[in-house]
């Protein structure tokens, strides 16, 4: 009999005698369970070997025997739970628990921080939600952005402490014109799943990436050589080798659109493959053929524990999107603190009348100031944020102006994407700047990707957005990439010739943030505090842009006593 079973039974027993010492005979038992008596004594057998019970039987017609129970249902339950999760039997491990909070909640824990499993660096890091898109074509939140430059690769990469690009699966490139640059791959690379990277893979990567505003301009690739391309240009793009660092450019198989679950379960290049990901455990594996330095951790463990706010030291009302913790014991730690290279927002629709009224927006950049909106809300939540004036912390776009007249409008449509536990607060706390003043907010939920393609008919969206360390390409990128972004504001704003200008250097980051700002189509709200907590012996663990932390370059340094 398997062990599960076993426990049900033990169970039944269990729960008739309430756990007290009890005199009975075989007889009653096996009526008790619904089978014969041989298989009662198989089973008194099983339990007693395992040492859940003891029984102590007497010979002799009308002899009662002794059963006493040793363990309680829970604690085997645990442990068997443990067992299963040891196994990465992660489904079964919570359906024994009956996905019970109070039960889970010291299993998962143990399985959090760092761990030795047959000699293998395991880092166990919580979060609140399910990460069951990780395919970079498609839009990406912040963690995911996150994760996927860990599982693949792009022609180039950016180094973000020192703020340059550097060679990735392309080890060296250079421009032969204004619109001709030459690509020169590294030999042998291999896929997640053994095939090798060929350059029809990257041919169909720039085809794909043609679709999209930002890369329209790349015309065409043509092969010099086994390990060399030319990717030639419509238009002159100085930005190029920084472009195909973008998360959008990562390389994925030629027929990854074919390949069933990819979203969840990817193949890329990079020094991670993703081992699991359901509902309850995202785990990253270290990839032994990488063509880089093979990552230092073998594996990190991303645990979905949306239900355990508390007990895991992360407020699940608001920072638990914003904090990585991936030790909550009480022991020694280290932490780190960024205010965000980022910005919470609300976006006006060009596409709603109400919102291509000047006065309409102006009156909503002085109502919904920062100020005012981050009053309305919890204090515990408002503790890590700063009043924004503009899309970074540094910059001061938005101008204070004397309040023009209410408009006579009697309701707003507010947008935002669900699994995000601030919005539903900040949502709430607009609510009651507006209640006051007799108009009443709707809101609308959507999932992410419907969000960023901007496809729901609304007057405001609301969002966040954190930018890489080169603001100068990745601020631009932003506004003029993001379908969201273009499909509010292109009604009222010439996107495509800022594209063009910041091609041709004539567009500045900071200059197109400030039209967009001091036009009142995007209403700054407040910038935000990062935070990375984790043991005191994890080295090389720096927090970076996106709120989390390289896992290929971290590692664990021994305790010592």
């Amino acid at each position: 009999m398997n062990h599960k079973r076993l426990l049900q039974q033990y169970s039944r027993l269990h729960q008739r005698f309430e756990g007290q010492d009890v005199d009975t005979s075989l007889q009653e038992l096996s009526e008790l369970l619904c089978c014969t008596r041989r298989h009662m004594r198989s089973l008194l057998a099983q339990m007693q070997a395992l040492g859940w019970l003891d029984w102590a039987a007497r010979p002799g017609r009308g002899q009662r025997s002794r059963l006493r129970f040793l363990r309680g249902v829970a604690e085997l339950q645990r442990q068997q739970a443990e067992q299963l999760l040891e196994q990465g039997r992660v489904e079964q491990a919570v359906a024994l628990l009956d996905d019970d909070p109070r039960q889970l909640a010291p299993l998962l824990l143990s399985r959090l921080g760092h761990r030795w499993n047959q000699d293998r660096q395991v880092l166990g890091v919580p979060y609140y939600r399910p990460l069951p898109n990780l395919t970079p074509v498609t839009p990406l939140r912040r963690s995911e952005r996150h994760l996927v430059a860990q599982i693949f690769n792009g022609l180039t990469r950016l180094n973000e402490e020192k703020g340059e690009i550097e060679g990735d699966l392309a080890h060296h490139w250079e421009q032969h014109s204004d619109r001709e640059w030459h690509f020169h791959l590294r030999p042998r690379v291999r896929w997640h799943d053994g095939r090798e990277l060929s350059l029809d893979d990257i041919a169909a990567a720039i085809a794909r990436l043609r679709r999209q505003p930002l890369f329209s301009h790349l015309e065409s690739v043509q092969r010099l050589s086994p390990r060399s391309i030319a990717l030639r240009l419509s238009e002159s793009d100085p930005w190029l080798p920084r472009l195909l660092a973008d998360p959008a450019a990562l390389i994925l198989p030629a027929d990854h659109e074919t390949r069933a679950g990819f979203a969840s379960r990817p193949v890329g290049t990079g020094p991670y493959r993703v081992a699991v990901n359901d509902e309850h455990r995202l785990s990253l594996q270290a990839f032994d053929d990488y063509f880089g330095l093979r990552a230092l951790l073998d594996q990190v463990d991303i645990w979905m524990v949306p239900k355990l706010g508390d007990q895991l030291a992360l407020d699940v009302k608001g920072a638990c999107d914003l904090t990585v913790e991936i030790n909550p014991q009480p022991v020694a730690e280290q932490t780190e603190m960024a205010l965000e290279t980022g910005v919470y927002y609300l976006l006006c629709d060009g596409r709603s009348e109400t919102m291509r009224s000047d006065a309409v927006r102006r009156w909503l950049a002085q109502t919904l100031a920062p100020l005012a909106v981050m009053q309305q809300t919890p204090a515990a939540v408002r503790q890590y944020w700063v009043a924004a004036s503009g899309l970074l912390p540094r910059w001061h776009h938005s101008e204070p102006q004397a309040p023009p007249a209410a408009p006579a409008i009697r309701s707003l449509r507010l947008a935002y994407y669900e699994q995000h536990p601030e919005y539903r607060q900040i949502a709430d706390a607009i609510t009651q700047c507006l209640a006051p003043l007799g108009i009443e907010l709707r809101c609308q939920v959507h999932s992410y990707q419907d969000w960023e393609r901007g496809l729901a008919e609304t007057d405001l969206w609301l969002g966040t957005v954190n930018f890489s360390s080169d603001v100068d390409y990745a601020v631009p990128a932003w506004l003029l990439g993001t379908p969201l972004l273009r499909r509010c504001l292109e009604p009222a704003l010439p996107m495509d010739e800022w594209l063009r200008g910041w091609r041709a250097d004539s567009q500045q980051a900071s200059g197109l943030a400030a039209q967009v700002v001091r036009r009142h189509w995007m209403l700054p709200l407040f910038h935000n505090w990062l935070r990375l907590k984790g043991p005191g012996q994890i080295e090389d663990f720096r927090l970076n842009s996106m709120g989390w932390f390289d896992f290929k370059s971290a590692w664990l340094r021994p305790q010592t006593s």
